[in-house]
C-alpha cells in the first residue's frame, strides 16, 4: 500500500515525480510507454487517482 510519497519516491523504476501546470499538486508513475497513473496525496492517503495516455 502506498502511505506516503516518500517512501514509494525510493523505489526503482515507478518514476514518482510531481506534476505541474493544471496539474499541479497531483503525482504521476509511469507505467508503460505513454501511460501513467495520477493521483493526490490527501495526508497519508492517495485521493483522486486516474490512468492517463498523457499523449
Amino acid at each position: 500500500m502506498v502511505r506516503t510519497h516518500v517512501g514509494v519516491a525510493y523505489i526503482p523504476g515507478f518514476g514518482l515525480h510531481p506534476l505541474q501546470g493544471n496539474l499541479n499538486g497531483h503525482w504521476s508513475i509511469e507505467v508503460n510507454g505513454n501511460w501513467r497513473v495520477t493521483f493526490v496525496f490527501e495526508g497519508h492517503d492517495v485521493d483522486i487517482v486516474d490512468y492517463q495516455d498523457y499523449h
